[in-house]
C-alpha cells in the first residue's frame, strides 16, 4: 500500500473522529490544538417560561410535643427511625396522674352514695322515730301548758311573783317551738327530697365526673404518640430528662411527597395557577427533571422583595429528594413568549444578539431576538429551536463554519 493511500485513510479517520465527538454531548480525551473545544447546552421545551429557584422541604414536618410536663420514662425512637401514625414515641412517669384518677373516683363514689340516699328518702324506722319525737313534743307542750295555767292562777291571787310567772311562760314557749320543729322534721322526711336538692347533688356528681375525665386525659397525655407516619428527623429528649409541656421532643417529617418553596416575580405571578403541572429540575440529581403540581400561590409578596412565594408538590417514592436540595421550577408557558437560555450563551455584537449553535462539528452563528434577561437566564423569542446545541461562553475564535469539538 503506497504512502498516498495511507494518507487518505488517515484523513477519513480523522474526519470521522471529529464528527463523532461533535455529535456527543459529553466527550473526553485529547483534542487537536487547532480545533476549539466548546461547552454546549441543549435547548429543551421544558426550559420555556418562568424559572424560579427554591429549596426542597418535607411535605409535612411536625414538632412533637407533650401536653403535660413530666420526667421521660422511655424514648422509643432514634433519629432516622421510621414510624407509623399512632406509634408510641415517648412515655412520661405517670404515678402522680394515676393518683389523681384514684382521688377523683373516690369523690364520685361518695357523691353518688349521697345522691342515692337522698332520692330514696327516709326509711320507715326513721319516720317512726320522728313521729315518736312529735308525740313527745306534744306531751311536753301539754305539761308546760298545764303548769302555766296553774302558775297564772297563783299569780292572779298574789301568791306568785312576776318573775316566777315569766319563767313558766318561757317554758311554755320552748315546748311550743319544740313541737313545731319535731313536726317540721317529720313532714320533711315524709315528703322526701325536693327537686332542687336532687338537682344540686346530681350537678356535684357531674362535676366530679368531669374531674375524673380530666385526670384520665392527663394520664393519657403521658403517652406521646406519632401524629403522622414518617421519619424521626430530630430527637431532643433522653430517658430521665424532664419534658416540659409544649416543648418539642421530636421532629417528624413525611418525605413521601416533598414541596419546593420558590418565589416568582410579580410580573408573572398572575399567570401561575394552583393545580397546574410544572417541571422541576434538581441539579444534585444530575439535572433530573421531575413533574410537580402547584399547590399554593401566595396572595402577598415576600417581606423584602416584590416576588411572590409559591409551593410545588412533588412525589418522592424513592426518597431521593431531600430537604434542603436546590431545585429550579420551570413554569411552562406561563411567562412571556420565548425560550429560556443561559445568559452566557448570548453574545452582543454591533447592537445585535447572537448565539452559536453546533451542528455535527460545525458552528453556526445565529442572530436571535431577546425579550428580557434576568440573572443567569435570558428569554429568546426567535432564533432557537428545541434540541439545538448552543455554545456556552463563546469566544472570538468562533465564527460561522468553525469546526469544534463539543462537550
Amino acid at each position: 500500500m503506497n504512502k498516498k493511500h495511507w494518507t487518505t485513510i488517515g484523513a477519513v479517520l480523522t474526519a470521522v473522529s471529529l464528527i463523532t465527538a461533535g455529535c456527543s454531548e459529553s466527550t473526553s480525551g485529547t483534542t487537536n490544538d487547532n480545533v476549539p473545544v466548546v461547552k454546549t447546552w441543549k435547548v429543551a421545551s421544558t426550559q420555556a417560561g418562568v424559572i424560579a429557584s427554591g429549596k426542597i422541604a418535607a411535605a409535612e414536618e411536625i414538632q412533637v410535643v407533650s401536653k403535660v410536663s413530666g420526667k421521660a420514662a422511655t424514648v422509643n425512637v432514634n433519629e432516622g427511625s421510621v414510624v407509623k401514625k399512632g406509634d408510641v414515641l415517648v412515655t412520661l412517669e405517670a404515678a402522680d396522674y394515676q393518683q389523681q384518677i384514684a382521688q377523683a373516683q373516690a369523690a364520685i363514689a361518695g357523691a353518688q352514695a349521697k345522691l342515692r340516699d337522698t332520692k330514696a328518702g327516709a326509711r320507715t324506722e326513721q319516720l317512726q322515730q320522728l313521729a315518736s319525737t312529735v308525740e313527745q313534743a306534744k306531751a311536753s307542750l301539754d305539761v308546760a301548758q298545764s303548769n302555766y295555767t296553774r302558775m297564772k292562777a297563783l299569780f292572779d291571787s298574789g301568791a306568785l311573783s312576776q318573775a316566777e310567772l315569766e319563767k313558766t311562760s318561757l317554758d311554755l314557749e320552748k315546748a311550743r317551738t319544740g313541737l313545731q320543729q319535731a313536726q317540721a322534721a317529720y313532714d320533711l322526711a315524709k315528703a322526701g327530697p325536693t327537686s332542687d336538692t336532687v338537682a344540686a347533688l346530681q350537678a356535684e356528681v357531674s362535676r366530679l365526673n368531669s374531674s375524673l375525665e380530666l385526670a384520665k386525659s392527663s394520664y393519657d397525655n403521658t403517652i406521646v404518640r406519632a401524629p403522622i407516619s414518617g421519619i424521626v428527623a430530630k430527637r431532643n429528649l433522653d430517658p430521665g430528662e424532664m419534658a416540659a409541656a409544649g416543648t418539642p421532643l421530636l421532629v417528624l417529617v413525611n418525605m413521601n411527597d416533598v414541596k419546593v418553596e420558590a418565589s416568582v416575580p410579580q410580573e408573572q405571578i398572575n399567570s401561575v395557577k394552583v393545580g397546574s403541572t410544572v417541571d422541576v429540575k434538581v441539579s444534585s440529581l444530575g439535572g433530573k427533571v421531575l413533574q410537580g403540581k402547584v399547590e399554593f400561590v401566595s396572595p402577598i409578596s415576600d417581606t423584602n422583595s416584590s416576588s411572590f412565594p409559591i409551593k410545588v408538590r412533588i412525589p418522592n417514592p424513592d426518597g431521593s429528594l431531600r430537604a434542603g436540595m436546590v431545585a429550579e421550577v420551570m413554569l411552562q408557558g406561563q411567562a412571556e413568549a420565548g425560550t429560556k437560555v443561559p445568559t452566557t450563551a448570548v453574545l452582543d455584537k454591533d447592537g445585535k444578539h447572537y448565539i452559536y449553535t453546533v451542528s455535527g462539528d460545525v458552528v453556526h452563528q445565529v442572530e436571535v431576538s431577546v425579550s428580557s434577561a434576568s440573572g443567569d437566564w435570558t428569554t429568546v423569542t426567535s432564533g432557537v429551536n428545541d434540541n439545538d446545541q448552543v455554545v456556552l461562553n463563546p469566544t472570538d475564535k468562533l465564527s460561522e463554519g468553525t469546526k469544534v469539538i463539543a462537550n
